[in-house]
């Protein structure tokens, strides 16, 4: 029988739950939200000898940070064009330098600093291309990107692919060498250790219902009574809920669908990924997937919906896509299957900075793992006054739509016109 849990609970467990004790009556910095963005800021807060309460209306680590599909590395969504026209030369720059490099590297740093074993190994990752005619355009892009930035990434035609997997599907792709496979629950677990060792108090199973501007910061209400915080920052992006309205306007939750197959035997693993290298795809339908930690199973995720939808099409979706990359896998059984909510936000692009007073870091669509942490730090360093917290992502833009308000009523109409794209995409293919 399927397992409706994420696959990484099977290797580690939640960390035991933080006693409950009696929430303090003020404090300096109160964070919303445990998952990598809070839990970061968290633990570099702490560090800097500040008072800072977590609250998280689940267990800590419950969200997208535990449930995601473990891929560790640099990415953008907008073309270096795309940025450049919007944000200028210098800043699109800098935006790209943290999202490729700062970032993985402050990850690595804060790793190997709290000694978190969290299954790191850099395998490397290889973006399959769709279409014939992206082969050119990839190779214009990357070598567009290493002349602004020492990228460790390469193409491999199409007659050369099955260096990186087993699939006759794609039309060849880049490998990003310095890319890396986690368990994304050791990962976050690791960070809540870490926040606490350093001197955060984390309380799970604390919603936030509300919160008010006071004389010296804010009064936030939550379901265990109320805090006095001088500053807040809302750590939530995916699961925002309506009562923090301003930021819910900005990022939408968009599901994402993972299943893990049974055990298949390390050989069998190999014969499929030869260099174990994770995989994503530029099509729309964006499968993305990879070996286990221990190379036995396969962890595969994609655009199944783009609403919460019933377990059994979700299965059935992800099933059929995995058998049509791997089609001597197309009865295999599967083990896990599981859902979690990212954070979108309308321009693709991350923020820091704050809306009324109250500071956020969100809007990662999807490029969590390593964005996440880092711009939960930069954030912590802004609200205790350390330069050291500039960041290019304070300056990009998390602007919302005036049909938005608080349900995102749109996205099963984003879905089928997606189902008609694919259609559209899979039959003009070349």
């Amino acid at each position: 029988m399927t397992k409706l849990k994420p696959y990484w609970l099977d290797l580690t467990e939640f960390p035991e739950a933080s006693e409950q004790q009696v929430l303090p009556q003020e404090i300096d910095i109160l964070i919303v939200g445990a998952g990598l963005t809070g839990l970061s800021a968290a633990r570099t807060a702490a560090k800097a000898g500040r008072a800072v309460l977590v609250v998280d209306q689940h267990a800590p680590g419950f969200g997208a940070s535990s449930r995601n599909g473990g891929m560790l590395g640099g990415g953008h969504r907008l073309s270096i064009a795309e940025m450049t026209a919007r944000y200028g030369k210098d800043l699109a720059f800098k935006l790209l330098q943290e999202a490729h490099l700062d970032s993985a590297d402050f990850v690595r740093r804060v790793m190997a600093e709290e000694a978190i074993d969290c299954d790191y190994e850099q395998v490397g990752r290889f973006r399959g291309l769709w279409h014939t005619h992206e082969y050119e355009t990839a190779a214009r892009d990357l070598e567009q990107l290493q002349k602004l930035l020492p990228i460790e990434a390469s193409l491999l035609s199409q007659t050369q692919q099955h260096q990186a997997v087993a699939s006759d599907l794609y039309r060849g792709g880049v490998v990003y060498h310095q890319h890396a496979a986690i368990n994304p629950a050791k990962w976050v677990f690791g960070l809540h250790r870490a926040a606490v060792d350093h001197g955060a108090l984390i309380q799970g199973n604390t919603a936030v219902l509300g919160f008010e501007k006071s004389m010296h910061g804010h009064v936030v209400k939550t379901t265990r009574g109320e805090v006095k915080a001088n500053k807040v920052l809302l750590a939530t992006n995916g699961y925002t809920h309506p009562q923090m309205g301003a930021l819910r306007r900005r990022v939408f939750p968009v599901p994402s669908f993972i299943i893990s197959t049974d055990e298949l035997g390390r050989d069998r693993l190999r014969q499929l990924f030869p260099s174990d290298m994770m995989v994503v795809e530029s099509r729309t339908r964006h499968c993305y997937y990879r070996p286990s930690p221990d190379k036995t199973r396969i962890i595969f995720g994609a655009r199944a919906a783009m609403f919460d939808a019933p377990e059994a099409l979700v299965v059935s979706q992800l099933r059929k896509l995995l058998g049509q990359i791997f089609p001597q896998l197309r009865q295999v059984k599967i083990s896990h299957s599981w859902r979690g909510f990212t954070g979108f936000a309308f321009e693709f692009m991350p923020h820091v900075g704050q809306i009324d007073g109250v500071w956020h870091a969100a809007g990662y669509s999807g490029n969590g793992n390593t964005l996440a942490p880092w711009l939960g730090h930069k954030a912590a360093l802004q609200m205790i006054g350390d330069p050291a917290g500039e960041t290019a992502f304070s300056y990009s833009e998390l602007k919302t739509r005036w049909w938005y308000h608080n349900r995102a009523w749109f996205l099963p109409f984003v879905d089928v016109a997606y189902r008609g794209r694919d259609f559209w995409n899979d039959w003009k293919r070349t």
